[in-house]
């Protein structure tokens, strides 16, 4: 293989600047890469401070959408806890009713239980009354007939 065919770079010497214009010149063509740099960075930095601006407004938007979201939650919670307040009540005052009427059936029961029986001994009575056939009996069985009714009426009221 010869040198020309295979992949050999050839290196060029390295020539030192022979006068003050030519290090000047040097110096202008680095400055001008560093400007240009610089150029490059800074506006890489405008597009970066672009971008982070948008995300920051981005972000302080959705804050907003969500405080609104939690806000209108929060009061929908609001109106559903007083709601159960008014609901406490009424199952208070439904249970105070209860033990009312636990308390009074059992009286109206027994109002109702003696009304019936009374009326079915004044039934037997009135039977009694016309089976007799002495009048000191049926007399007594009126007394007793006449007892029920009283009793009947005061259980009525």
């Amino acid at each position: 293989m010869s040198a020309n065919e295979g992949k050999v770079h050839r290196l060029e010497p390295v020539r030192q600047p022979n006068s003050t214009e030519e290090v000047v010149e040097q110096e202008a063509v680095e400055e001008q890469k560093n400007e240009g740099a610089a150029t490059g960075v800074a506006e890489a930095q405008k597009d970066m401070s672009k971008v982070a601006m948008i995300v920051s407004l981005l972000a302080v938007l959705l804050l907003v959408i969500f405080f609104f979201g939690m806000n209108r939650n929060i009061a929908g919670l609001t109106e559903e806890v007083q709601s159960l307040g008014v609901l406490r009540e009424d199952v208070a005052d439904l249970d105070q009713r209860m033990l009312q009427i636990k308390q009074d059936v059992p009286v109206q029961m027994k109002r109702v239980l003696a009304h019936d029986i009374v009326n079915e001994m004044a039934m037997k009575a009135f039977y009694l009354n016309d089976t007799l056939e002495d009048e000191v009996l049926r007399a007594k069985m009126q007394q007793v007939l006449q007892g029920l009714k009283d009793i009947r009426e005061g259980l009525e009221k």
